[in-house]
Formats: C-alpha cells, structure tokens, sequence
C-alpha cells in the first residue's frame, strides 16, 4: 500500500487556504525547486528529492522551476507527481539556461516533454534568473 505525502511545500499552505473558500490564484503557480524567488506569481518551494501532497494544484497553471544542475529523475518525480492532479497547464522551466519544456495541457498529456517555442520563452524569460540558480543551487 502506498502511503499519501501529507507535506506542503513551503508557500502552499496560503493557496490551500484561499482553495477552501473557493478562491485561486489568478497568476501562475510557480513550484521552485531552486529555493525562493523574486517574482509577483504565488511562489512554492519543494526539495527536490521529497514527497509532498501536490493537490493543492489541481486546475491551476503551473510551472516547475528547475536548474540543470538538479538530477533530472528528481525533476521528473516532481512533474509525476503533480500530473495525477490534473494542473490546467504544466510545465519545466531550467532558469540556469532559461529554457522549457511544455508538459501538459490540461488533461492532454505530450507524450514527451515539448521545448518551449519563442513565445513561451519570452514570457517566462527572466524567471529565476534572480536567485542563486546561477550558482548551481
């Protein structure tokens, strides 16, 4: 039998809280895995290598914030992780090298993940590039 993450990343409790009154962030939802960050979207951080309870993101945009400098399987448990909870758009930004990949859709899966297209590039250009990415964090 396997047992449900109960944790949260850090920064989720208040998206949770806002859920049970039935409101939701109107921006994307970034998950960093690289620590905190400098932008104005709600901001969760996550240890790349822990469990947590991802149902907090069901319906929402959201879009994984990694470094090539993490392991990519951890990456990649993170996004398995989140998909069972149907997220309204998904996605893998790497902030070391400000590429990524478009992972879902809603419930439209890609069979892999698809690089991100100029327009997509552009709009999350900057994201992560404040924080201590650059440092291999």
């Amino acid at each position: 039998m396997t047992q449900r993450a109960t944790a949260v990343p850090y920064g989720a409790q208040e998206i949770i809280n806002n859920r049970m009154i039935g409101k939701r962030p109107a921006d994307m939802v970034l998950v960093s895995l690289v620590g905190p960050l400098r932008e104005v979207n709600p901001v969760v951080v996550a240890k790349p290598g822990r469990a947590y309870d991802w149902r907090f993101l069901a319906r929402l945009e959201v879009l994984i914030v990694a470094s090539t400098a993490i392991d990519r399987g951890a990456v990649k448990r993170v996004v398995d992780a989140v998909l069972p909870h149907r997220p309204g758009y998904l996605g893998v930004w790497f902030a070391d090298r400000q590429v990524g990949m478009n992972v879902a859709f809603g419930c439209w899966r890609l069979r892999s993940g698809r690089g991100m297209g100029a327009y997509d590039r552009k709009a999350f250009a900057g994201i992560g590039a404040a924080s201590d990415v650059s440092n291999g964090r």
